[in-house]
């Protein structure tokens, strides 16, 4: 398959929206509580549409995949553990696939394509992900993908505790 992505736009929220309600109810029915009902919500989306930090990922001109990429993470701040690098980083998150596209490849073309491309468009020198314990899914992608885990962070917004990520460039 043929992926590509652009910055998100406005025109974008629904369809977008309806990919993270799909993938909540998918990590509930498989008992990753990673995303509550309602995050993201709305309101965090379109923020993330008008602060240029969300992504969206195209096959065939249909919306496939969605994320973000921020150039710092307060939350990457204190780790139990060690990063491989000392910042300059890009962090990547809210990774979710339409349902169509589950295991067609959309988010391993994110993880190994887009965000290294738009890591070196931005002078960044290695990539930051989380994510839960429980989901195994993103964690196999990550280490397939040459990830090294680092340790856990804790999220500001809940207090739970995530594994970190980071791979070189």
């Amino acid at each position: 398959m043929k992926f590509t992505y652009r910055p998100s736009r406005l025109s974008d929220l629904d369809g977008i929206m309806q990919i993270y309600i799909d993938a909540q109810a998918a990590m509930e029915r498989s008992g990753n509580p990673q995303w509550p009902k309602g995050f993201p919500d709305r309101k965090d989306i379109k923020g993330g549409i008008l602060g240029g930090i969300l992504y969206t990922v195209e096959c065939g001109g249909e919306v496939a995949a969605v994320f973000s990429a921020m150039n710092y993470d307060n939350d990457y701040d204190g780790i139990d553990g060690a990063w491989l690098t000392r910042g300059n980083y890009l962090a990547v998150h809210r990774v979710a696939v339409a349902g169509k596209f589950l295991r067609r490849g959309a988010a391993t073309y994110i993880v190994n394509c887009a965000s290294h491309e738009i890591a070196v468009k931005r002078g960044r020198h290695s990539i930051r992900m989380d994510t839960h314990e429980k989901n195994l899914p993103m964690r196999a992608l990550l280490e397939k993908c040459g990830f090294t885990a680092c340790g856990t962070i804790e999220l500001a917004r809940d207090y739970s505790r995530r594994i970190a990520f980071e791979k070189k460039l």
